[in-house]
């Protein structure tokens, strides 16, 4: 007796095509069936700036930036972050972050002691400052990556992102690198949006 198949699907994978189907055809409203991650984050509210040393004139010495990665690296903010820790004359400021595209400027020598790279999924912008001892790379598998956050064994001052421009309901996408982001941003202090 053969099993039961949706379309020659086996009958354990064809229940879970059917349930996909039952909630992909469902009436919903925005984004209701899930918390995460189309949902607002508690305790934050969008402020508007004109320009990176606006966003960043809080940044101090000691913090921790989170940086979003891959095709959504939030590059001119970054470098509006560098030049500001170097005006400022900051110090330690640790720069977390998966692989990240583009220029690192945070990773240049003249920002040694100023900026450091760590970095979860190393890029090839950051190698060198992680060879020269500039930078440190985490040994860690992406899945884990949301719950140092969460357990708050990395605690952000900043998330630095790119984000979509907002719909009529006031909601951005994070777009296409969302992998750690939204344990990320969740969890710092401070949200750049780009």
């Amino acid at each position: 007796m053969a099993a039961a198949s949706v379309r020659g699907v086996p009958s354990k994978l064809g229940n879970v095509f059917q349930s996909l189907k039952a909630v992909s055809s469902a009436p919903r409203s925005y984004f209701t069936y899930t918390p995460e991650p189309a949902q607002p984050i508690k305790g934050k509210e969008p402020k508007w700036v004109a320009s990176a040393e606006e966003a960043f004139q809080d940044l101090k010495s000691g913090d921790t930036v989170f940086a979003q990665g891959a095709a959504a690296t939030p590059i001119e903010m970054l470098k509006g972050m560098t030049e500001v820790g170097k005006k400022k004359k900051l110090k330690d400021v640790r720069v977390c972050h998966m692989h990240t595209e583009g220029p690192a400027p945070y990773c240049a020598p003249e920002c040694d002691g100023i900026f450091r790279s760590f970095s979860f999924f190393m890029g090839g912008n950051v190698r060198k400052a992680v060879a020269e001892g500039r930078g440190d790379a985490l040994p860690i598998f992406l899945s884990e990556i949301p719950i140092l956050f969460y357990k708050k064994i990395i605690e952000p001052t900043y998330a630095v992102i790119q984000v979509s421009p907002p719909d009529q309901h006031g909601y951005c996408s994070l777009g296409t690198s969302v992998d750690c982001v939204r344990a990320g941003m969740s969890h710092s202090k401070i949200i750049v949006g780009m």
